[in-house]
């Protein structure tokens, strides 16, 4: 600064260099399939990583977990089960994990995340033909993002060992070229054992991994039973033989179980099959919710997108909803068919006279001018005119009051004020109200025969078992990944994320014995897989602390690895500041400086072993240390770092001998 002026200037002088701010080290990003890949405006998510803090979060905009339409019950002559397949509605093989891994990984201690959707549930899993599609572009997505520190795929498992093998490389690689993640592997089939007979999962996944960036990765087995079970009803089960194809399989009717189920579910089917506007079913009854999404849905009524033409479609939907509710109960009492448990129930309905009210009101809504001029319904009412279901009133007395929408307007402006009337609204909830009353009375013979069908007949009491357990199996990434979260959080990242226990996990499909792991954890590729056990006492453990790299001095330990990820990247960043900075002596201080008294920080929380911050790191920088003149002259700053990380004591030799006795 230049002096010309007299008077008194002030200098401030920078002494003390920056600070290392320590970057987050459990921040996974999921990349799968999820059941919506939209969001309410309709903009796609597909390869979009989304930051969620919780499974609410992540339920409103991807939806909730994949339930099969139907369990495949493979048995031999013998009606042994042999094996259980979840199909989808077009009878394709199906498996999504993403969900239930995300639901395990918050159980388990989990924090923030990123969810990257590749596809639906309407979508075979896959690895992807390029960088825009399949489990591919998620991982191309997730590259861009830059706080992301754990990579997961969970639905790779749903791929062959060869593609599997795919997206393990790509994960590894991409770790490797960003320096600032780990990734944790799923195993195909890790739910069978390594006997060559039933399977050899850990061979083949052994030969899919290849050889580079090993030290990036860690994989874990067996996998988990989770307790968030499947729904698994009669209806989906399907029990088949074991040819090719396969055939269905009669099974013997014991004391007239399956019949008297039967007869309770035509029952059920009866009362939903009267209403036809939307698709009913004993999972898909919440009449409110129905009558909320025609009216507030996306392309709904209210929707700020909705035009004149959709609107009116949405309208006839809603009035078609809410008309077949209402002759339904006509229809049932007409109908032979109809029991006598849910005869007695309409008698009773029948005799309610603000149920009839709700009808008329129903009836007379539609005969309104507006409403008729946009959807032609009232001569469908000519079955509940002149009965007691609406008090005897006949078509000539039905009300129209008009008062409460307006008579005028375009197709939008009368669709959307028929559409939020309130005389629409309380007809509607009254007549839901007595319909979900006929729905809950039959479902409740059905699901108590049903319930005793699984309980006393031989066949289905084992299948209905096996199903509900294998529907359960879920690979155990997502669990693993919260146990990596809650330990960085609680012990810090030097700390091994094993013998720790598992949450919402009712065990490991495998139980392994001590000889079992031992070809895990030490092999002589050097690919560690790290074991799942449990133990009596003491629960499900992660009991491995290996990344793949088993055989190296250096990068064999998961906590070492993630350590150096979270130093390196903190480091990195807190060093930027220094580009285009002379490269002096001044600079190498301060940078110096800057690094030892963050890992001094690293020492005292136990991060780094020695008894003095000398004998735990050392930084060196310098002309003559680190760099040569032709370094500077070509603009090279370079600064070595050498860290003491502490290594998890894996095993513990207690050892033991006589002593003569002195005395």
């Amino acid at each position: 600064m230049a002096y010309k002026t007299p008077g008194v200037y002030l200098e401030e002088i920078a002494l003390f260099p920056p600070s290392v701010a320590a970057v987050a080290t459990a921040v996974p990003a999921f990349v799968g399939y999820t059941q919506l890949t939209a969001d309410k405006s309709g903009s796609s998510l597909i390869n979009t990583p989304v930051r969620l803090s919780s499974l609410l979060e992540f339920s409103v905009l991807f939806g909730g977990a994949y339930e099969p339409a139907s369990y495949q019950v493979v048995v031999d002559p013998a009606f042994r089960i042999q094996q259980i397949n979840p199909l989808d509605e077009a009878g394709n093989p199906g498996k999504y994990f993403l969900y239930d891994a995300l639901r395990h990984y918050f159980d388990n201690g989990g924090g923030p995340c990123y969810v990257v959707a590749v596809g639906s549930y309407e979508d075979p899993v896959e690895y992807g033909a390029d960088d825009a599609s399949g489990i591919r572009g998620g991982l191309k997505a997730v590259e861009k993002a830059d706080e992301p520190t754990i990579l997961l795929v969970p639905d790779s498992v749903s791929l062959d060992a060869a593609g599997a093998a795919q997206v393990h490389t790509q994960i590894a690689a991409q770790c490797g070229r960003l320096k600032d993640r780990f990734g944790i592997l799923d195993i195909v089939d890790g739910y069978l054992p390594e006997d060559g007979i039933t399977g050899a999962p850990f061979e083949e996944f052994r030969n899919g991994t290849g050889t580079e960036n090993l030290k990036y990765v860690a994989a874990y087995y067996p996998w988990l039973y989770s307790l968030y079970q499947k729904t698994v009803s009669f209806t989906r089960i399907a029990v088949v033989d074991d040819a090719t194809p396969p055939n269905p399989v009669a099974i013997a009717d014991v004391s007239n179980l399956v019949g008297d189920f039967q007869a309770r579910l035509a029952e059920e089917n009866q009362v939903f099959g009267k209403v036809t506007a939307l698709p009913l079913n004993r999972d898909n009854y919440d009449l409110t919710a129905l009558y909320e999404e025609l009216l507030n849905g996306e392309d709904g009524i209210n929707a700020g997108t909705a035009n004149g033409s959709n609107i009116k479609a949405r309208f006839t939907v809603l009035l078609r909803f809410a008309r077949e509710m209402a002759l339904a109960f006509p229809s049932l009492e007409s109908d032979p068919a109809t029991p006598a448990t849910l005869r007695s129930l309409l008698a009773s309905l029948k005799a309610d006279t603000t149920l009839q009210q709700h009808l008329v009101n129903l009836a007379g809504f539609e005969a309104n001018a507006v409403v008729s001029g946009l959807v032609t319904a009232a001569a469908d009412y000519s079955s509940l005119y002149g009965t007691e279901w609406l008090g005897g009133e006949s078509q000539a007395t039905v009300p129209a009051d008009p008062a409460d929408y307006q008579s005028s307007g375009n197709n939008l402006e009368k669709g959307r004020a028929a559409g939020n009337s309130s005389v629409l609204k309380t007809a509607f909830d009254g007549i839901a109200a007595a319909f979900r009353r006929l729905a809950e009375s039959a479902l409740f013979r059905s699901a108590r025969q049903e319930e005793k069908l699984f309980k006393e007949h031989p066949f289905y009491k084992v299948a209905y078992e096996r199903v509900r357990r294998e529907s359960s199996l879920m690979p155990p990434s997502g669990a693993i990944a919260g146990v990596y979260a809650a330990t960085d959080r609680t012990r810090g990242v030097w700390k091994a994320p094993a013998n720790v226990s598992l949450r919402s996990v009712s065990g490991p499909c495998l139980k392994l014995a001590d000889r079992e792991q031992e070809s895990l954890n030490v092999h002589t590729t050097g690919k560690s897989i790290n074991a799942i056990r449990e133990f009596t006492g003491k629960g499900t453990l992660v009991w491995g602390a290996r990344t793949l790299d088993g055989n190296s001095n250096e990068w064999r330990y998961v906590s070492v690895r993630r350590f150096f990820n979270m130093v390196e990247e903190s480091v990195k960043k807190a060093t930027e500041p220094f580009v285009f900075e002379p490269n002096d002596a001044n600079t190498w201080v301060k940078v110096r400086a800057m690094i030892e008294n963050f890992l001094t920080l690293q020492w005292r929380a136990g991060a780094l072993a020695g008894a003095k911050p000398e004998h735990a790191f050392y930084v060196k920088v310098g002309l003559g240390q680190t760099m040569t003149a032709q370094d500077i002259l070509e603009g090279r700053m370079i600064v070595e770092t050498g860290m003491a990380v502490v290594r998890p004591a894996e095993f513990i030799v207690l050892r033991f001998s006589h002593k003569m006795q002195e005395s």
